[in-house]
């Protein structure tokens, strides 16, 4: 019987090994343009926009319009699983992929953007949307664990209906808005970096008390 590593595997073996080939394997669709990828670059809103936040996101699903990437469906933060009690970098990358889907949202008026947050082998999904003008509501859809090896694979089936409501949510509201006029008229310009930064203690205290509650099974 295989025994457990007991090693952390770094952000770039993390990625290779095991979080692309899990996440690859459910948005990439080369035959729509659709592509799962680890860019470490400013997003497409910010190189349009130079009001737009200059952070990077790790990972993001583009969709491409012929040689040129067209419009972000999602982005996404990742942390190895030693990060898992920092909750001042935790929370910090929830904020930025927060907003990086906020200004996608606007800037490419779509109806949703996936947001995903990897701790470890811990995948978290989550859904913004704009129900009502400035409302914008971050929903968290999963929490999904990657097995590392093969004998973990009996115990990722019961994540399969979680997998399926994600790629149902991903394919049917990361679309583009229908009523633009009416989207338009929702939307709200997103707030400096400065306001965000009110909400964390400039001590970085990792073992404050935080809202956020992540469980490794």
């Amino acid at each position: 019987m295989r025994v457990p590593m007991d090693e952390v595997a770094n952000e770039t073996e993390l990625y290779s090994r095991f979080i692309d080939p899990f996440l690859t394997g459910l948005f990439d669709d080369p035959d729509q343009g659709i592509c799962l990828r680890w860019i470490n670059d400013a997003t497409l809103e910010a190189k349009a926009y130079a009001d737009f936040t200059i952070n990077r996101p790790d990972l993001c699903i583009t969709k491409c319009c012929g040689v040129k990437w067209k419009s972000s469906l999602a982005n996404g933060e990742a942390k190895p699983a030693n990060s898992e009690k920092d909750r001042f970098a935790l929370c910090n990358d929830l904020l930025k992929v927060a907003v990086f889907c906020k200004d996608g949202l606007d800037h490419q008026l779509m109806q949703g953007m996936l947001a995903i947050q990897i701790i470890g082998r811990t995948i978290k999904f989550y859904l913004l949307i704009l129900p009502a003008k400035g409302l914008y509501v971050m929903l968290e859809l999963a929490t999904i664990k990657i097995p590392d090896s093969l004998q973990g694979l009996l115990r990722f089936v019961p994540e399969l209906p979680n997998v399926l409501k994600i790629l149902d949510v991903f394919h049917r509201v990361c679309v583009p808005v229908i009523d633009v006029a009416s989207a338009k008229n929702r939307y709200t310009p997103t707030l400096p970096r400065q306001k965000f930064d009110q909400l964390f203690t400039i001590s970085k205290d990792r073992k404050k008390p935080c809202h956020l509650k992540i469980r490794r099974n």
